[in-house]
C-alpha cells in the first residue's frame, strides 16, 4: 500500500499553522498611530467587510479563507458576501477582492437573548492571496491579559452616535480603553442582572460620547504588542450607543481558542498571547458605578448592526 501521498498533507498541516504565526498581526502599511490622522489604506488589512446587499457587519480575516466575525450578525450563505482591502464604502477600491461563502459555523453555546458566546466563522468560497491591504490578524491565546485601561483600537465603518450622523474617525478606526470585567459587570448590572459573562471583554469610554454603533458588530478589537496587532474582541453590543458608564461589549477571542481550532482544518490561525501591564481585575458583588438613568433592555436586541 502506497502512502507516500500523506507526507505532504501531514506537512502542510503542520507547517500552514506555523506560516500564519509568523505572518499575522503586521501590517505593511500601518507602522504606527497618529492622533488626528486618517490611517492610510492598508492600516487593517484585516478588516473585512459583510455585505447581503449592503454593508451591515464587520468580520477579520484570520486565514487565507477563514473570516471572523460575530454569531448575531449571520443566519445562512446566501446573498452574503464578504470583501477585503476594502477602504471606503461608496467611492473606488482598487487593491479589494471578494468572496462568497460557503459555510457558517455559528458558536453551539450562542445565546441570543444575552449575546452569550456571540462568535462565528465563515468559511470563504476560495482562499485569498495576502497582499499588504489583505493580510490576517493574530488571535488572543487563551491565556492572555488585558487589564482595564489598557489602549486599543476597534475599526469598521459603523457611526460613533446613534443617530447615524457621524462615522468612525481616522479612516475607519477608534482609540478606546478596555473596562475591567469587574466595573464593566457593575455598569450593565443597573440595567439587567449579570449580563456580562466571562466570555466577553469590555471596552470604551467612561463619559461616553464616542463608541462602536450601528454597522460594527463582527468587527476586531485590537492591542499592539511589540511589532504585531493581537485580537481581543469582536464587536457584540452595547446599551444604546456611546451611552455614558456603557461601554461596548465585544465577545473575548481568547476564550474560543480551543472552538476556533476544532473547527477550522488545515492552515490554522496564529495565536498569540497577550500580556498587559496593570493588576487583575477581580470581580466583588460590591458596585459603586455611577446611577444609570436608561431605560434601554438589553433583552430587546440592541445589537450594533
Amino acid at each position: 500500500i502506497r502512502t507516500w501521498p500523506s507526507i505532504p498533507i501531514i506537512l502542510c498541516i503542520l507547517l500552514c499553522g506555523i506560516y500564519f504565526h509568523n505572518l499575522c498581526g503586521q501590517p505593511a502599511l500601518n507602522t504606527r498611530i497618529v492622533g488626528g490622522e486618517d490611517a492610510p489604506p492598508g492600516s487593517w488589512p484585516w478588516q473585512v467587510s459583510l455585505h447581503d446587499y449592503n454593508h451591515f457587519c464587520g468580520g477579520s480575516l484570520i486565514t487565507d479563507q477563514w473570516v471572523l466575525t460575530a454569531a448575531h450578525c449571520v443566519k445562512g450563505p446566501a446573498y452574503l458576501t464578504v470583501y477585503l482591502g476594502r477602504e471606503v464604502q461608496s467611492g473606488s477600491n482598487p487593491n479589494e477582492v471578494s468572496r462568497t461563502v460557503s459555510r457558517i459555523i455559528i458558536h453551539p453555546d450562542y445565546n441570543s437573548p444575552v449575546f452569550n458566546n456571540d462568535i462565528a466563522l465563515l468559511k470563504m468560497s476560495e482562499p485569498v492571496k495576502f497582499t499588504s491591504y489583505i493580510s490576517p490578524i493574530c488571535l488572543a491565546a487563551f491565556n492572555s491579559t488585558f487589564h482595564s485601561g489598557l489602549d486599543s483600537w476597534v475599526t469598521g465603518w459603523g457611526n460613533i452616535g446613534f443617530e447615524g450622523e457621524e462615522k468612525l474617525p481616522g479612516g475607519g478606526f477608534l482609540e478606546v480603553q478596555v473596562v475591567g470585567s469587574s466595573q464593566c459587570k457593575c455598569d450593565y448590572r443597573a440595567i439587567n442582572e449579570d449580563v456580562i459573562t466571562d466570555n466577553m471583554i469590555c471596552a470604551g469610554f467612561r463619559e461616553g460620547g464616542k463608541g462602536t454603533c450601528q454597522g460594527d458588530s463582527g468587527g476586531p478589537l485590537v492591542s499592539k504588542q511589540g511589532d504585531r496587532w493581537i485580537q481581543a474582541g469582536i464587536v457584540s453590543f452595547a446599551a444604546g450607543c456611546s451611552e455614558p458608564n456603557l461601554p461596548t461589549v465585544y465577545a473575548r477571542v481568547s476564550q474560543f481558542e480551543n472552538w476556533i481550532k476544532s473547527q477550522i482544518n488545515g492552515n490554522q490561525p496564529g495565536f498569540l498571547t497577550y500580556v498587559s501591564n496593570g493588576t487583575e481585575d477581580v470581580h466583588n458583588s460590591s458596585c459603586e458605578s455611577p446611577v444609570v438613568t436608561s431605560t434601554i433592555n438589553i433583552s430587546e436586541g440592541q445589537y450594533l448592526s
